[in-house]
């Protein structure tokens, strides 16, 4: 090999100093895109939750058209009971309710169990559905003596203003929807 290839390959690579100092600046601009990125996957978190719940009203209802019968969604207690105290941070659980009351019984049909919310996330709901929320044969809201039934779930991260809530008009549509800045305060 003579001296001018040499040369050559010589300014083709990087000193060690120039790879140090390339894994140093890489090092800072991902520790401060992490800050960024975890709050991101929080709302994530938060939106998948509400979700969830927007997909076991839909399920819910539709149950309740396709088996023309009663399909309630309650606070859930344990896989196989109803939280009668209504703490649907606990999770909830869709059943057929086959005798009307909104309590999950003996040899009722459980449709669906929800896990409970995280405890980073805060689930409340309005008093009209503080335990249970109901779908008849028809297809609406409705509660087990026939009354229309409405309601709000919102969905919020401890220490934020904003976050997701579901609504469920008088005909039992659900609606999922993004809070504002001051939806959680």
């Amino acid at each position: 090999m003579n001296e001018q290839s040499w040369r050559r390959a010589k300014v083709a690579g990087f000193t060690l100093l120039e790879a140090l100092m390339v894994m140093a600046l890489l090092g800072l601009m991902v520790s401060l895109a992490a800050p960024a990125m975890s709050t991101l996957r929080q709302q994530h978190r938060l939106q998948a939750q509400a979700e969830g719940l927007f997909d076991s009203l839909v399920l819910a209802r539709s149950e309740a058209l396709r088996r023309q019968l009663r399909v309630t969604l309650c606070a859930r207690a344990t896989n196989t009971a109803c939280d009668a105290s209504g703490d649907w941070q606990q999770g909830w659980l869709v059943f057929a309710d086959a005798n009307d009351n909104a309590q999950l019984d003996a040899g009722e049909v459980l449709i669906e169990v929800h896990a409970a919310v995280p405890a980073a996330l805060q689930l409340t709901v309005t008093n009209t559905v503080k335990a249970y929320f109901s779908y008849n044969a028809e297809g609406r809201s409705a509660t087990p003596q026939g009354a229309f039934m409405a309601g709000t779930w919102r969905f919020c991260r401890s220490g934020s203003t904003s976050g997701w809530q579901v609504v469920s008009n008088a005909l039992g549509r659900p609606r999922l929807e993004k809070l504002g800045p001051s939806g959680c305060a």
